[in-house]
């Protein structure tokens, strides 16, 4: 079945908007796993047990009657995007490891 969605001047702003949400929060963590100290380990972990948690409750959140099948039904599909999200981050993975080492060049440009 094939996508009848056409791309509108909509999506473009929704990406904006989402990228804008996803830096800012990056941000938040990245300044709190620093000042408390945490493992990037911990944090992972700790976002993706969050991730999955506030996705159910979203699910619970949204529907009249929430049942069981139909929380399993979202968290099915919730793997599902997040499996695309792996496999867009494989993808970019070259450009991903180029900007991270220009990254570190910089800042020891800086030094």
């Amino acid at each position: 079945m094939a996508d009848d969605h056409q791309t509108t001047s909509d999506d473009f702003e929704f990406d904006d908007e989402q990228e804008a949400h996803v830096e800012e929060i990056r941000n938040i963590v990245l300044d709190y796993v620093e000042d408390n100290d945490v493992p990037e380990a911990t944090a992972i972990v700790a976002l993706i047990e969050l991730a999955v948690s506030m996705n159910m409750g979203a699910y619970v959140g949204s529907v009249e009657k929430p049942s069981v099948s139909g929380l399993k039904m979202e968290i099915e599909r919730f793997g599902k995007e997040i499996d695309a999200i792996l496999r867009d981050a494989k993808k970019n993975a070259e450009g991903f490891i180029e900007d991270y080492k220009s990254a570190i060049e910089d800042e020891d440009g800086e030094d």
